[in-house]
C-alpha cells in the first residue's frame, strides 16, 4: 500500500546489498560453522532441551556445560572444547553451585579443566525479559568470550504468554541476536505441555506456541518411559542403584541427518547411556499408568503370597518350583513379587530355589 506509511519507511541496510547469487561450484562454497556438539548443533546455533517439569532438564545442561568444558561426550555425541556461560535464573547459588561440582565428579571430569572452562552467572530473581539479559550479556562479554550459553530456564526471562506466537517469535529472535553478538552456541531449557505426551511427535511437547520447537537449530526432547519387568530385572542383575528414572531423547535438528533416539538412566546427579538396550522395547510413561500398575501389583502380590501360604501349609520352606507350577506365572515374575514381600523370602541355591518363611 502505497500510502501507508509503514511501508515507505526505508531499512537502515537495504535488502539488495544483501543479495547473493545461488553457489553452485564446490569450491566456491563458505566453510560451515564448527560443530559445538558433533551431529547435533554447530557453533552459533540454538539448541532446545526439553522435558516434564523436574525431569532433569537443568541437570542434563550441566552435564552438556561439563562436556564441552573438558572436550568430552554428551549422551553419547562428541563435544569440541569450549568455553561455557551458564546463566542460571531459577536455582539458588550455594544449590547451583553444588549441582555443578556433583555432576562433574560424577562425570570424573578434571577439576581444572571444569574451573576454568565453565563461568557460572547466577542471575535468580534479578533479570525477568529476554531484550534486558541480551543486552547486559552483549555488553558485558565480548564476542568469542564464550563458546556456548546457556539460558536456564527459558521460561524466566519469557515476555508475554508462551501461547502467543508473536511473543515467542520475538523471543527466539532475541536469542538469535546474541548468538550472534557473543559469535556462540545458545542452549536453554522449556517444559512440555500438561497431560501425556508419549502420543506426540517430539516437536509438539513443549508448552505454548509450536515456534518454541521449531525455531531451534537443534531440539532434544526427554520423554519419560515406562520401564517393564525385563529392564528392571537388568539393573537389578547390573547392580545399579534403586530410584533410576529412565527417559528417551528424540532429536529434531535442522543440520543433521536426524540420530536414532537414544535411551539414558537418570541416576542422580547424571543421565547415563542405556548401554545393555534394556528399554529399547519400553513405551513413554502415560498419565496415571503408575497408580493403575501400583494397585494391580499390590492384588497381584497378596495372590502369590496366599498361594505360598496355602502350598507351604506347615511347612518353614519349600522349593519355588512348586509356587511355580501352581500359580503359572514364570520364575522371573514369582521372584519379583517375592522380593517385594514381607512375608515370604526367597534363597537362590547353586541348582535349586527355595521359598521361606521371614522371621
Amino acid at each position: 500500500m502505497a500510502g501507508d506509511p509503514t511501508y515507505a519507511v526505508a531499512p537502515e541496510r537495504p535488502y539488495s546489498s544483501l543479495v547473493r547469487h545461488a553457489i553452485v561450484r564446490l569450491d566456491e562454497l563458505p566453510e560451515l560453522p564448527p560443530e559445538l556438539v558433533c551431529g547435533v548443533i554447530r557453533r552459533g546455533g540454538k539448541l532446545l532441551v526439553s522435558g516434564a517439569s523436574k525431569a532433569g532438564k537443568s541437570y542434563l545442561l550441566i552435564e552438556l556445560s561439563v562436556a564441552v568444558a573438558t572436550g568430552g561426550r554428551w549422551c553419547g555425541f562428541r563435544c569440541a572444547r569450549g568455553r561455557v556461560l551458564y546463566a542460571n535464573l531459577e536455582v539458588q547459588e550455594p544449590q547451583f553451585m553444588h549441582r555443578v561440582f556433583r555432576v562433574a565428579e560424577a562425570m570424573r571430569a578434571d577439576p581444572a579443566e571444569v574451573r576454568d572452562g565453565v563461568d557460572v552467572l547466577n542471575l535468580r530473581g534479578r533479570v525477568s525479559r529476554v531484550d534486558d539479559l541480551v543486552a547486559n550479556m552483549a555488553a558485558s562479554f565480548p564476542r568469542g568470550t564464550y563458546d556456548l550459553v546457556v539460558i536456564d530456564p527459558a521460561y524466566k526471562v519469557q515476555s508475554g504468554s508462551e501461547n502467543d506466537a508473536d511473543a515467542i517469535t520475538a523471543f527466539c529472535g532475541a536469542l538469535d541476536g546474541l548468538a550472534e553478538a557473543l559469535g556462540c552456541t545458545i542452549a536453554y531449557s522449556h517444559h512440555h505441555s500438561k497431560g501425556a505426551q508419549g502420543g506426540k511427535d517430539a516437536a509438539d511437547r513443549a508448552s505454548g506456541s509450536g515456534v518454541f520447537a521449531r525455531d531451534a537449530d537443534a531440539l532434544v526432547d526427554m520423554i519419560e518411559l515406562q520401564p517393564d519387568d525385563a529392564a528392571m530385572e537388568v539393573e537389578r542383575i547390573l547392580g545399579h542403584q534403586d530410584g533410576a528414572v529412565p527417559f528417551r531423547l528424540e532429536f529434531v535438528l535442522r543440520d543433521f541427518a536426524r540420530p536414532k533416539p537414544r535411551d539414558i538412566w537418570f541416576r542422580y546427579p547424571i543421565h547415563e547411556e542405556d548401554a545393555s538396550g534394556a528399554l529399547e522395547g519400553c513405551r513413554p510413561k502415560r498419565a496415571g499408568l503408575d497408580a493403575w500398575r501400583a494397585r494391580q501389583g499390590d492384588k497381584a502380590l497378596s495372590e502369590v503370597e496366599r498361594a505360598c501360604d496355602e502350598l507351604m501349609g506347615d511347612r518353614d520352606e519349600m522349593p519355588r518350583k512348586e509356587l511355580v507350577r501352581a500359580t503359572g506365572k514364570d520364575v522371573r515374575t514369582v521372584n519379583r513379587y517375592l522380593r517385594q514381600s514381607t512375608i515370604f523370602e526367597l534363597l537362590t541355591g547353586e541348582s535349586t530355589a527355595t521359598i521361606r518363611r521371614r522371621d
